[in-house]
């Protein structure tokens, strides 16, 4: 059975780039119908925190994803690493490092004056058993060394396809800090092994580890999971999409007014060859495969969101863009009226003072103050608006075009600022039955007053 993981760091919140690796595990799981884990690295003990962790977990359930097992949690299993460290000292295939920092650093120097990149020459894996013991006995701190095969390492990337590395490509690399914490690619090599974990998915900036991860695999005559690294979201400068990007949190995406349903549905079709793009999760689970990634970094596009974000509020029922609002079903008539205007939750907010605002846009009154008579249209429309309860839209345009020989578009656009504050907006014909009179009344007041202050 397919069992994949989404493994975190609780070093900051849920960014964009995370969360779309978190939607290609989900959307793999659920259409190969298998287990999607949840798995908490959290062995950076400086930057990690449970508040980040529950910021996370937020985030992922907002979004709809929900996670068969987990979460795990690293910072609960180091005695299970520090076992399996022994494990591969006591086969021979990893050792105490007793090496200061300044000698390592004069290695990296001599190194790195032959024009050789820096590496570990492996002096420590000589020592002898007494000299080690002695070390230990004097209280040297100590590192655990994997020792490196010295052989080529050659896979093939569900999504790269085949991938070598050269036998001298990694060294005999940390597997237990001094402190006693697991290196980043020790405790994830041995957590997909002990869960079980068949198909590990994860970003492109991830390749370089995978060698390393390998070769733990091999070290305890277990076969690798299959690897997938998917493409790295990027902004116009092509580098990794970062806050000077501008948003990239998924709480920040979420402020914007952008639903958790177009979030997704962005995040699992970036990068891939799609005949349709507006889907459902149900539709994005149903047409996932693996193979229809692209291996090339994928362009943020904001604005591909926003569009994503408007299909979905034109389509998503009427009650659960009321729940995103916060307004009760009383308000679902006006709401329902606006949702083709909007391409966010924050301007579909902003739109439903069209029905009881009191006030004017900037921009709507700078066009109503420079037209001809204005004061006066404003005086006969009130009176129209006081005096007859029964007027309708259609009978307060020929009026008013008739009266100031107005143009079709001039009246409507006329009424539009009056009735609604604004200057564009949904068909002012549907919409006129809903807006209170008070408002417009209101409106009127406003207007008269900024005129009277010209």
């Amino acid at each position: 059975m397919v069992k994949v993981r989404f493994a975190p760091s609780p070093t900051g919140n849920l960014h964009i780039g995370n969360a779309r690796t978190a939607i290609i595990n989900y959307l793999f799981a659920r259409k190969e119908k298998g287990i999607f884990c949840l798995r908490i690295e959290d062995t950076d003990m400086e930057r990690s925190s449970r508040e980040y962790e529950s910021s996370i977990i937020d985030d992922l359930r907002w979004l709809g994803i929900h996670w068969d097992e987990g979460p795990l949690r690293q910072t609960e299993r180091l005695d299970i690493y520090k076992e399996y460290a022994e494990m591969l000292i006591e086969k021979g295939l990893a050792y105490r490092c007793f090496c200061t920092k300044e000698e390592l650093e004069q290695m990296k120097k001599a190194y790195l004056s032959r024009g050789l990149p820096p590496k570990y020459n492996g002096r420590c894996s000589r020592l002898s058993n007494d000299t080690i013991a002695g070390y230990i006995k004097e209280g040297r701190e100590f590192v655990i060394r994997f020792k490196s095969p010295m052989k080529p390492i050659k896979y093939t990337d569900l999504i790269h396809g085949k991938i070598d590395f050269p036998y001298d490509h990694v060294d005999d690399f940390i597997i237990i800090k001094s402190d006693s914490i697991p290196s980043y690619n020790f405790a994830a090599s041995i957590d997909d092994m002990l869960t079980g974990i068949t198909h590990v998915i994860r970003g492109a900036d991830h390749i370089s580890n995978t060698p390393k991860q390998i070769m733990l695999f091999y070290a305890f005559e277990k076969e690798p999971p299959l690897y997938a690294h998917h493409s790295l979201l990027v902004g116009r400068d092509k580098k990794p999409l970062s806050k000077r990007h501008g948003v990239t949190g998924i709480k920040d995406f979420k402020e914007m007014g952008i639903l958790r349903e177009a979030l997704i549905n962005y995040l699992g079709t970036t990068g891939r060859s799609m005949e349709k793009e507006v889907l459902t999760i149900e539709g994005l689970i149903e047409t996932f495969d693996l193979g229809s990634l692209s291996p090339s970094d994928s362009l943020f596009d904001i604005e591909k969101l926003l569009w994503l974000n408007k299909e979905h509020i034109k389509s998503i029922p009427i009650e659960r863009l009321l729940d995103e609002i916060g307004l009760s079903p009383h308000y679902a008539q006006r709401v329902d009226s606006l949702r083709e205007n909007a391409k966010t939750i924050k301007e579909l907010k902003d739109l439903l003072t069209i029905f009881d605002g009191k006030t004017i846009d900037e921009d709507a009154m700078t066009f109503i103050s420079n037209l001809n008579g204005i004061k006066d249209i404003a005086e006969d429309i009130e009176r129209l608006i006081k005096g007859d309860s029964n007027l309708d839209f259609d009978g307060i345009l020929e009026e008013t075009k008739a009266r100031y020989r107005l143009s079709k578009k001039e009246a409507m656009i006329l009424l539009r600022v009056i009735f609604t504050g604004k200057k564009n907006g949904p068909p002012l014909k549907d919409i006129f039955p809903l807006i209170l009179k008070d408002s417009i009344i209101a409106r009127l007041i406003c207007l008269k007053e900024r005129l009277s202050q010209d």
